[in-house]
C-alpha cells in the first residue's frame, strides 16, 4: 500500500487546497470576469461540475463541455493533486467527488478506476496469505508430483486436507478451477512463492484441482487383530474373587452344601392323640 493510498480524503483535500499554485489553477475563476475560467476564458467557470449543473443539456454537448474542461487541466499546475483528492474513496466507499471532471478525468473514469483497484484488491492477496504451514507444505508437495495421495503424503496430511489446499491455492491466486497444475505452479513461480523449490513438470494435462479423489476401501484395509482378555474364574465379576475358593476343607467337617441339605421332618405328637383331641 502507497502512502498517498493510507491518506484520507480530508488530508488529500487539504493538501490540494493548501499547494503553492493552487490560487493559479486553471479551473478557478477569471480576475476580470470572475464567471469565466481563469484556464479559457470562453468557458464558464463551472463547465468541471457535473452534468445539468446550470442547464440541462445533451450528451454531445455534456461530452463537449467535458472535453473542453479536461484541455484546461492538462496545464493545470495542481492536477495531480486535484486527480488524488478527487479520486480518494470517503468512509463510506465513495469517491469523494462521483460527479464532474476533476484532475483531467471524468467522473466515468474515475469510478472505472475504483472498480480495477477494488477486484485487484481481491484477485492478488498479498503473499501472506500463503504463509500457512499447510499452504506453503501442499505447494512445494505439488511441485514435485500431483498424485492426490502422493501430495498428500509429500506434505505430511490426509488426502482429504491437501485437496482442499490445492483449491484455496488456486483460488488465492486468482486463476480458474479448470487451471493446469502446470499454470498454476507458473503463476506462484512468478509471485515469488516457490523460490530455490525444484519444479517437476507433468505433460500440461494434469489439473490443479483434482477430481473426486476415492478414499480407499474400508473392506479393503486390513482387520486390526483383537488380543483376547483372560476371562474372569466362572461364577464371579472381573476382578472379584470368588469367596468358595477362601473356604478350606477340613476331614470330619461338614460341607457347606450338607450343611444346606434338608433333614428329615419328625411330628412331636402321634395321629392318633391328635384325633382324640379333635
Amino acid at each position: 500500500m502507497t502512502e498517498t493510498a493510507e491518506k484520507t480524503s480530508e488530508q488529500l483535500l487539504r493538501e490540494w487546497t493548501e499547494h503553492p499554485h493552487f490560487k493559479y489553477r486553471g479551473c478557478a475563476g477569471d480576475p476580470d470576469n470572475p464567471q469565466r475560467m481563469a484556464g479559457n476564458p470562453d468557458l464558464h467557470v463551472g463547465a468541471h461540475h457535473g452534468p445539468d449543473a446550470f442547464a440541462p443539456e445533451g450528451q454531445r454537448e455534456r461530452r463537449a463541455r467535458e472535453e473542453r474542461a479536461i484541455e484546461v487541466c492538462l496545464s493545470c499546475p495542481v492536477m495531480v493533486a486535484c486527480d488524488l483528492y478527487a479520486s480518494s474513496v470517503r468512509p463510506d466507499g465513495k469517491l469523494a467527488e462521483p460527479e464532474g471532471v476533476w484532475g483531467g478525468r471524468r467522473a466515468l473514469e474515475r469510478h472505472k478506476a475504483l472498480i480495477r483497484r477494488r477486484v485487484a484488491s481481491v484477485a492478488a492477496p498479498t503473499n501472506r496469505a500463503f504463509e500457512t504451514a499447510q499452504k506453503r507444505a501442499v505447494l512445494t508437495a505439488l511441485a514435485s508430483c500431483w498424485e492426490p495421495f502422493e501430495v498428500a503424503a509429500a506434505a505430511g496430511m490426509d488426502v482429504r486436507t491437501a485437496n482442499w489446499q490445492r483449491s484455496s491455492l488456486v483460488r488465492l491466486l486468482g486463476l480458474p478451477k479448470t487451471v493446469s497444475r502446470m499454470r498454476a505452479l507458473a503463476v506462484a513461480r512468478e509471485r515469488g512463492l516457490l523460490e530455490g523449490v525444484d519444479l517437476v513438470a507433468d505433460d500440461g494435462t494434469v489439473p490443479a484441482i483434482p477430481p473426486p479423489t476415492r478414499l480407499p476401501d474400508p473392506a479393503l484395509i486390513p482387520p486390526v487383530p483383537v488380543v483376547p482378555v483372560q476371562a474372569a474364574a466362572e461364577g464371579s465379576c472381573r476382578g472379584v474373587r470368588s469367596r468358595r475358593k477362601r473356604v478350606t476343607a477340613v476331614t470330619g467337617q461338614l460341607s457347606f452344601d450338607d450343611a444346606l441339605a434338608p433333614a428329615p421332618v419328625t411330628p412331636l405328637f402321634s395321629s392318633r392323640r391328635m384325633e382324640a383331641a379333635a
